[in-house]
């Protein structure tokens, strides 16, 4: 057994390769030479949150949904892609609430507005989507929250990668008639891939001061504890 286990000040990783001590109070880079890190740098904080969502989110959701690609048996197709659901629409929130800078907080009663605009920078209206904010909220309910509550997608939901729909979601009824919601995960997946990329070459732009700004704001209350842990 690891003697610093149940030990309050037991060593962890806040993300692959990162190793935070509290014992002596250091963050090191274990994959560049044990290099220290610091919370006080905001180019330290941002490569946390790089490792974090590309290791921990976009790396096993990836995963999921190229094994439903390469499994072409019936039924098997969609299976990992349900649940790669809840890291896609996770990622949506997270990084709209990084852009946004608002973290958040107990009783916080911004998710699904903060979720609704994230959703629609991503995949925005084109000839083939047109759905404005109800309607996003209609694909919410039968999936992100759905799954939230039920563990399962709601009806008219369907996944499919095969689909050759040129967008990744594509809503079919009026707001108040759904008739079916199609839905590609491995575009989706693509297309929060990018956006992460975009983002944080973004962040590390110094001139983007009020984005940079909104990424710390985030950044110290949700990394609150662990920073006090080296002060």
């Amino acid at each position: 057994m690891n003697p610093m286990e149940g030990n309050t000040n037991e060593i962890f990783y806040l993300c692959e390769g990162i190793l935070l001590n509290p014992n002596d109070k250091t963050m090191k880079d274990e994959f560049n030479h044990n290099r220290e890190l610091s919370f006080s740098n905001i180019d330290n904080c941002i490569l946390i949150l790089e490792r974090e969502v590309q290791n921990w989110l976009l790396a096993p959701m990836s995963l999921l949904i190229d094994n439903d690609i390469a499994n072409k048996s019936k039924y098997v197709p969609y299976k990992n892609s349900i649940f790669a659901l809840f890291g896609i629409f996770s990622y949506i929130e997270k990084i709209q609430r990084y852009k946004d800078g608002k973290p958040y907080t107990s009783g916080d009663t911004q998710s699904t507005t903060i979720l609704t605009y994230g959703f629609k920078q991503l995949f925005p209206e084109d000839e083939n989507t047109q759905y404005g904010n109800n309607k996003i909220k209609k694909i919410l309910e039968n999936t992100r929250h759905s799954l939230m509550h039920s563990g399962n997608i709601g009806d008219n939901v369907l996944l499919n990668n095969d689909y050759e729909n040129s967008s990744p979601v594509v809503y079919k009824g009026s707001n108040n008639n759904l008739q079916k919601i199609e839905i590609i995960p491995y575009k989706m997946k693509s297309k929060i891939i990018d956006d992460f990329e975009i983002y944080i070459e973004a962040l590390r732009e110094v001139s983007n001061i009020e984005l940079r700004e909104n990424f710390q704001i985030v950044f110290d209350e949700f990394y609150n504890n662990e920073i006090s842990m080296l002060r």
